[in-house]
């Protein structure tokens, strides 16, 4: 298989994971918000192929280019800024983009290694440790670049308490990271106490691997696609409180989408057409509130990513 295809691959993440309906508080086929469409994640998805490519044939070119200045810095960078510029909405993909880009560089250095058909354990075990073997301050640097760029609501202009790391807003950022020798890998290290996103990357992608086998069990069950990527969504957000809804709303808001999510999650196995109809009550429910548990389908994005890399054909058919 071409290097491209891989990139490919993990694009559709980005929008397998937005096409799903309904996935109660987010962005879907027929439901947007005030700053981000549903199309605009498309435009993220397509964007993004070029970029997770030189991902991936970083990893590839790894033995020849050891990479001394980026690792995926850059790469998530370009994600969120192309995204941007293209459709001019808001942030589409920051999480996702965190998630995916290590993906790319691991597939490319595992295909170098002359591997035909890397398992997904070993991939995330790869992406893992370029991270926290090679990451350097310029991709910290990127990453804030990332933040700054979208500015997201739930990043406050204020410096945060009791951390080290410099603030996402502060005019000296870069001096302060290269200072301070702060690698992408102690800003995800630290991030993870509190964001699900970087404790995903820093524990090896545990959750997702999780969804890839949850994903395949019931594709295989009902054979019906979008039933599978809304379970599957409903799967994780019934067994981990979604940091970003801490983040802007509270633990216990949290908790109540978290035992609701429980509740459908167990009437959409048992009865997908009742579900559904509950369901969407529940996404205007959190959409009237803004609740949204954005971390949660970023996790999701990257699950399908790895399930696409799995199958590598027939993507959403048994």
């Amino acid at each position: 298989m071409r290097l491209i295809n891989y990139a490919i691959l993990l694009s559709l993440g980005f929008v397998l994971e937005v096409s799903a309906y309904p996935k109660p508080g987010n962005v879907h086929r027929l439901k947007d918000f005030i700053d981000t469409r549903f199309e605009d994640f498309l435009i993220a998805g397509v964007s993004a192929v070029s970029h997770l490519y030189k991902g991936v044939v970083r990893g590839f070119r790894y033995f020849k280019n050891p990479m001394s200045r980026n690792t995926v810095g850059d790469i998530i960078y370009g994600i969120v800024k192309s995204s941007v510029d293209l459709s001019g909405g808001g942030n589409t993909s920051l999480g996702s983009a965190l998630l995916i880009a290590p993906l790319s560089l691991s597939i490319g250095f595992l295909k170098g290694m002359g591997k035909l058909k890397p398992d997904i354990y070993l991939i995330t075990n790869t992406a893992k440790s370029f991270i926290e073997k090679h990451s350097t301050v310029y991709d910290s640097i990127m990453l804030y670049k990332a933040v700054r760029y979208v500015s997201p609501s739930y990043i406050k202009k204020h410096k945060p308490v009791n951390t080290v790391y410099p603030d996402i807003w502060s005019p000296s950022y870069r001096k302060e990271i290269i200072e301070g020798g702060y690698r992408l890998w102690d800003i995800l290290a630290y991030s993870s106490r509190y964001d699900m996103v970087a404790k995903e990357v820093v524990e090896g992608y545990i959750k997702s691997i999780e969804l890839v086998n949850h994903l395949d069990n019931r594709l295989k069950n009902h054979r019906d696609w979008n039933r599978a990527i809304v379970e599957t969504y409903l799967y994780l957000l019934s067994n981990e409180l979604d940091t970003l809804i801490i983040r802007k709303h509270s633990v216990d808001i949290a908790r109540y989408v978290m035992e609701k999510a429980k509740e459908l999650y167990r009437l959409c196995v048992e009865n997908w057409d009742i579900c559904l109809k509950d369901l969407k009550i529940f996404d205007y429910e959190l959409n009237k509130e803004n609740i949204n548990p954005g971390s949660t389908a970023d996790i999701v994005a990257s699950s399908i990513s790895l399930y696409a890399l799995y199958k590598e054909k027939k993507i959403i058919r048994v």
